[in-house]
């Protein structure tokens, strides 16, 4: 699962356009527009959906000016590493928007040798933007387009998850185009929302970014940087760890039975900076809220796991994590095993503990 590793890391989610957004023209389910690129900067030169034909693309549009999606690159690089034998083509692509040159892009690459091990084009002519981004009704970047097997759009939105769950969908072919349009409302919503968030956060206008995520909140209850934008506000900003209890409760209460929301919760209690801000009885009660629900996930599974082992509660991560890889699929099991195993070592070694 994709997400920033730090409660306040990625603040400025978006790089904006300055602007509103534009009317959207393509949609979730239409045939993929033309991609054009001028210029290859790493990577061997394609033609991106005759290629494509058969496999899952996913474009990446970024900038060198833009901080976010400098951020995701080490992320980018992880997903393409980690699909690109499985049937995935992923193209990071740029342009000369914000008298962004050529050349400038090409220096940028070179100094970020394997960290950004991925392809990436350029496009003189914005074409590629004006169909895929702006076309969207994208806000900012960075943004990303998934395309199915089919050359039909998949999804689209802010490269975080959804993002691989639907890459791994379409890579199994159990990808569910009438929840995939669902979603994608629910994203456009998310980034109306999202635009003024950003715009809020410049300000300063905390009660302002509180109302704004209660809003992103009701649209998607699981929304993780909703949740821990949340968190940052009460526990840094505010300084009132009776708002972010309040709060806690609330959203414990109104979602019990949301699986992946409560294991974020959960993670998100021990996740600020301080010690003595964290919330160890809450992150059990969100973490067993979490188990109780019908609709567990390998990824929420995992996120228990590592908050009862984060408390040195050892058993019940080894318990949580077995289920974890009962439930993952092909892609992750390994990787979700080697955990459970980690966890098992972990065990075994607390017997030649000496005090």
């Amino acid at each position: 699962m994709r997400k920033f590793n730090s409660l306040v890391v990625g603040f400025g989610v978006l790089c904006l356009w300055g602007g509103e957004s534009v009317c959207a023209a393509l949609k979730v389910g239409d045939v993929a527009p033309p991609v054009t690129v001028t210029d290859w900067i790493k990577g061997k030169p394609m033609d991106i959906l005759k290629d494509g034909k058969g496999k899952v693309v996913v474009l990446e549009f970024w900038a060198t000016w833009c901080p976010p999606c400098i951020q995701l690159i080490p992320d980018n690089t992880a997903l393409y590493k980690r699909y690109k034998d499985q049937g995935l083509i992923f193209v990071g692509i740029t342009d000369t928007g914000q008298g962004q040159q050529l050349k400038s892009v090409q220096d940028f690459v070179a100094k970020q040798g394997d960290r950004m091990s991925y392809p990436i084009a350029f496009d003189r002519t914005q074409k590629t933007n004006i169909e895929y981004v702006m076309g969207t009704g994208a806000v900012g970047i960075p943004h990303s387009v998934i395309i199915g097997k089919d050359g039909r759009v998949a999804w689209f939105g802010h490269p975080l998850e959804p993002m691989e769950s639907t890459i791994k969908d379409l890579l199994l072919d159990r990808f569910d185009p009438k929840k995939a349009a669902l979603e994608a409302e629910k994203q456009a919503k998310l980034a109306t929302l999202m635009n003024d968030f950003n715009f809020a956060i410049q300000r300063g206008d905390w009660d302002r970014c509180l109302s704004l995520t209660d809003q992103m909140l009701t649209v998607d209850p699981a929304n993780f940087d909703a949740m821990r934008f949340n968190v940052y506000i009460f526990v840094e900003e505010l300084r009132s760890p009776e708002r972010l209890k309040t709060w806690s409760k609330a959203m414990m209460t109104k979602n019990a039975d949301n699986a992946k929301a409560m294991a974020i919760m959960s993670s998100l209690m021990l996740a600020m900076p301080g010690l003595t801000d964290r919330q160890p009885e809450m992150a059990v009660q969100a973490a067993n809220l979490s188990l109780a629900s019908t609709s567990k996930s390998s990824d929420t599974l995992q996120m228990v796991a590592q908050v009862f082992f984060q408390m040195g509660l050892v058993e019940q991560a080894i318990e949580a994590q077995t289920k974890a890889v009962a439930a993952a699929d092909k892609f992750d099991v390994e990787n979700v095993q080697g955990v459970l195993t980690f966890f098992e070592r972990c065990r075994s070694a607390r017997s030649s503990v000496q005090f």
